[in-house]
């Protein structure tokens, strides 16, 4: 009888050989029998396939085809593991700690761990730490108040991600498994798990197409309202809040 690994950490990738090593590097001090790792490669033309060649006997489960963009590799990730929790570590990211001990400390019934991460710039530097303990899930209205890469999703109950939402479908996934699930069901461990590179993701679509998937999302969870609130947030900040600031030659 074969026993199921406790964690499957999914890396999806394309045209990204050095960033993938980093990341590979990162979980091989933590890689045992108790954790399976999942590639997810999206028909890489570069020197991405050479290096999961080079790692096969460390990577346990592998895959290189055409995808729809990063959320529907991540699906396919989820298809492909087998682990009783689910860590996404994309490609670039780094694993910090060992989680394993984390996982056994989660009270059985626990369908989300999230924790920790060490969130650095583009250009390499230190930017902050995001995640703390979460108190509601209306947090999730505002914006995403976690990492991705710091939650550890329980594979029995993962929803698949929405790939209407090109940026914003682990926030909504997150958002809606908390709402099915409850905190109760979630764990949050004080532990920085790992490291996240803000590689611009975002950066590359316009505030429009930005406040557009933000205004889908909360008309999806019977939220229309927030709609008009953070389009007035929005006003306040840039044309009162921070021209006050500057007049007063505060920081802000």
């Amino acid at each position: 009888m074969t026993i199921s690994p406790l964690l499957s950490i999914i890396t999806v990738v394309k045209n990204s050989p050095d960033h993938l090593k980093r990341t590979i590097n990162s979980i091989i001090p933590f890689k045992n029998n108790e954790i399976e790792y999942v590639v997810v490669d999206g028909a890489s033309v570069d020197g991405t396939c050479a290096v999961i060649e080079s790692y096969k006997d460390f990577i346990d489960v592998c895959v290189s085809e055409t995808d729809e963009g990063v959320y529907d590799a991540m699906n396919k990730g989820v298809a492909l593991a087998h682990g009783k929790y689910l860590l996404f570590l994309n490609a670039g990211d780094e694993l910090l700690i060992d989680i394993i001990p984390i996982i056994k400390a989660a009270p059985e019934k626990t369908v989300m761990i999230y924790g920790r991460a060490n969130m650095i710039n583009p250009d390499g530097s230190f930017d902050y730490i995001k995640g703390k303990r979460l108190k509601s899930i209306r947090r999730f209205l505002k914006g995403m108040p976690l990492c991705h890469q710091a939650i550890l999703y329980r594979r029995e109950q993962m929803m698949l991600y929405d790939l209407s939402f090109k940026v914003i479908s682990d926030r909504v996934l997150t958002y809606k498994l908390l709402k099915k699930y409850g905190l109760k069901r979630s764990f949050f461990a004080n532990n920085i798990m790992v490291t996240y590179y803000q590689d611009g993701f975002s950066g590359s679509f316009t505030d429009d197409f930005l406040a557009a998937e933000d205004a889908r999302f909360y008309r999806s969870v019977g939220k229309s309202y927030y709609i008009a609130l953070k389009r007035f947030n929005f006003m306040f900040k840039h044309k009162i809040k921070r021209p006050i600031l500057r007049a007063l030659n505060i920081k802000y």
